[in-house]
């Protein structure tokens, strides 16, 4: 099953309506819904606010962050 559902951390939030709670909040994820039968096809897709995505996330025990560690920084221009 859980290679027909996916959570994907999008690059930039969005600020519309969830489409699990209905609040118009910041949107940081997106629940992906593949074709039951091949796993292949995309079927459609939720958008998610941090709230809800989480849930999503600990009901499929699916791994998901919206931190993005920088591993290396320097103050010089490049």
């Amino acid at each position: 099953m859980l290679e027909k559902l996916t959570i994907t951390p999008l690059a930039q939030t969005v600020y519309k309506k969830c489409d699990c709670c209905g609040r118009v909040r910041d949107v940081f994820f997106k629940l992906n819904v593949y074709d039951s039968k091949t796993a292949r096809m995309l079927v459609g897709d939720f958008s998610l606010c941090k709230t809800c995505g989480e849930n999503f996330s600990e009901i499929l025990n699916i791994n998901v962050s919206t931190e993005h560690v920088v591993s290396e920084f320097t103050f010089t221009k490049t």
